[in-house]
Parts: C-alpha cells; structure tokens; sequence
C-alpha cells in the first residue's frame, strides 16, 4: 500500500496540493490515452516529463506506466518503472504478471506471481485473471487448473466469470473439449461473452463444427450485432470445407445489416502513424512495400513455405487465395516498417484483429530472413518474432 499523503495545513498549500493532484490525475490519464491508442513516443513523452516533475513517484502513477509500457509490448521499460518503485502495490504486480502474459512470457509471469505471494501481499479476483490467462497462452493446463482451485480453497475468492473464461480458453486451446463442456454445465456463475468467445477460439484452433455453433449461437443470444462471431464461424466453416454453411452466414449477415470490420494494420515510424489495410495501394511508397512482399515470398518459398489458404473464406481457386492471403494489413504495415524504421530498430506493428495463422508463418520466416525483430500486437495479444520463432510458440 502507498504510503499516506500529508494533508496540507495552509491555504497557499492547500492550493498548490490541489494543482499537484490535478496534474497527477491530467498526466495518468494522459498515460493510459497514450496506451489505449498505442502512442509509444507520446508515451515516453509524458514519462519523461513526470520523471522530472517528480508525479512519477505516486504508485498511481507508475502503476499506469507500467500498463503502458505492457500494451506497447515494451516490457523492459516497463520492468525499469516496476523495480524503481519503493513499494509496489498490488495494483503494479497485477500489472507486471498480466504484463508479461500478455507478451508471451508466461513463466516469467508466474515467477513474479510467485515473488509477489511471498511479498506478503494478497491477490484479488484481477491478479488471478492474469495468472490464469499467463497458463491459458502457455497451454499449462494443470498449472492451471491447480490455481483456479487455489482461488477459492486457500484464497476463499469466489470464482468469477472471466476466471472461468480463462480456464475455458485454456481446456479448449489444447483440445480438451469435453472437460470445457463439464466445466460450463458446472459453472457456479453465468458463463459470459468472454467465455463463449474463447470456446470458439478453441474451436476454430481444432476445428470443431459442433461446439463452434454451440458457442457462436450463444454469443448471438448476448450480442447480436457483434460482426467478430459471424466471421470467426465463417473462418471455422471455411477451414472445414463447409462452403456453403459460409455462404448462409453471409447471408445472415446481409439480412441483418451486419458488415465485418475491415481488418487494418498501422505503424509508427518517426512522427506518422501509417495504417495499412488488406491489399491497400494507398501509401505513397507501395510500390517499394510490394517489391519487397515478392522478394520475401520467394525468399520464404526457397525455405519450405506453402501458403496455408485455409484462412480464406471464398471458395476460389488456390492460386487466387494466395494473393489474398500474401497483402494481409499486417504484412504490408511489416514489410513498410523493414523499408522505412530505423536499421536494427524492432518493427512494432498493431492490428485490430487477429492476426490469421498463415501471416504468423509468414511474419515468423521473414523476422529470419531480413535479421530484424518484428512485434506484432493483435487484437488478443502481442507476438513477439525473432530469428525464426514467436514468443507465443505457436500457441494463441
């Protein structure tokens, strides 16, 4: 816990802590605008000024540094905020273990759930959803199911849906369908949409038809304008061969006046966000990003890549779902970062959704290829690619 503000004994005192909160509370939210909008140099920015300034010594402040440095995929720095904290809170823990769950380091997570146990601190309902969700990308499914016992027998926390949730994305990323199934017919609370949402992901890893419409027919029940449903069945339809059950989804769609959200990538380099989307010709310097696309497809090709065009929707010819798939947002946002950020600079790419598997095999071999390290935050989590590999394992 931080320790005790002194309370101010003079009107011009009083006045000035005024001024010094206000800052505080301007500059923290500053912070997590900068992260929300994944602003690093904005962020960096306000970082520096309230080193200066001296905001940063608040534990409320530096614990929204730490969530900012996590969702730029910047762990270090946000390791360098975390150990120049004279008492970090539960709140800044929290913040590091999902941190470093978020950024494909579940054992480092774990290792710093274990230091904060024996911190004398006590975790809450949140810091287990991090824990649980360090498992969940690890596929640690007894480390996993041994803390989610952990939380009520030895904590006596009720378990709450995103608990649930967690375990459910954990049991069905690793197949393990039908524990899934008994744990939902069993669950002490409402499973919620994020439950639903993570069984479908499970779904669409392996390919299972039968629980994907079971959940997806749940996710229409608690939000049926939610395009992301639609689409993900769609993809599990398609992976499948079922052509025409994704034609009736679209139809669907279209008599619902539902529309998918366009799939964008973007990227900071100097002062401009430049936002790519799928087979964008826009950027002034496409041609140079598509020159370098067919390089690296021939380059990737002489290592043993096949296009995995699965993960394309239409029911059209191969060679056709090769081009699709090979101007995804996220390899042209990539392959401008190569062309334009600074050499040796890790390439920091965001994306709204997603990213699909065959781009992952794709951002994998080229991160060899071109000796540069690529970060990619999608819409669940962040992958971190170097020499060949991806901090997720290919596990997400």
């Amino acid at each position: 816990m931080a320790e005790p503000v002194a309370f101010p004994a003079t009107a011009p005192e009083f006045l000035l802590f005024g001024l010094v909160c206000c800052h505080l509370v301007i500059e923290v939210r500053y912070i997590r605008a900068c992260a929300e909008f994944t602003s690093e140099k904005l962020g960096g920015q306000v970082h520096g000024r309230m080193a200066k300034s001296r905001v940063g010594d608040s534990c409320f402040a530096e614990s929204a540094l730490l969530h900012m440095y996590a969702k730029y995929g910047d762990m270090a720095s946000a390791m360098r905020v975390f150990k120049g904290m004279r008492k970090p809170d539960l709140v800044s823990w929290t913040a590091v273990i999902s941190g470093f769950a978020q950024n494909g380091q579940p054992e480092e997570a774990l290792r710093y759930f274990d230091m904060f146990l024996r911190s004398g601190l006590r975790p809450d309902h949140v810091t287990f959803v991090g824990v649980l969700s360090a498992c969940a990308h690890a596929g640690m499914v007894d480390k996993g199911l041994e803390i989610f016992r952990l939380i009520k027998d030895e904590y006596n926390i009720e378990h709450t849906a995103d608990h649930y949730a967690c375990v459910i994305d954990l049991l069905s990323r690793s197949g393990q369908f039908e524990r899934a199934e008994e744990m939902i017919n069993n669950m002490s609370v409402k499973p919620n949409k994020f439950l639903w949402a993570s069984l479908l992901g499970g779904c669409r890893i392996h390919k299972n038809v039968r629980l994907a419409r079971c959940a997806a027919e749940a996710l229409f029940e608690i939000e049926p304008e939610n395009p992301a449903t639609y689409v993900t069945l769609a993809n599990i339809y398609a992976s499948a061969g079922l052509f025409d059950e994704v034609e009736n989804v679209r139809r669907i769609m279209e008599s619902k006046g539902i529309t998918k959200m366009p799939a964008s990538s973007w990227i900071e380099v100097g002062r401009r966000v430049h936002v790519f989307l799928v087979g964008d010709k826009s950027h002034p310097q496409a041609k140079e990003i598509y020159a370098l696309l067919k390089k690296l497809y021939v380059k990737m090709r002489e290592e043993g890549y096949v296009a995995d065009t699965g993960f394309v929707l239409h029911d059209v010819e191969d060679e056709q779902k090769e081009q699709d798939i090979g101007y995804h947002s996220e390899r042209l946002a990539v392959a401008f970062g190569i062309i334009a950020a600074p050499q040796g600079a890790p390439i920091k790419v965001f994306k709204n959704l997603r990213i699909c598997g065959d781009c992952h095999t794709a951002i994998k071999l080229t991160s060899r290829i071109v000796q540069r390290e690529i970060i990619v935050r999608d819409s669940y989590r962040f992958h971190h690619f170097k020499n060949g590999s991806c901090s997720c394992k290919d596990y997400w």
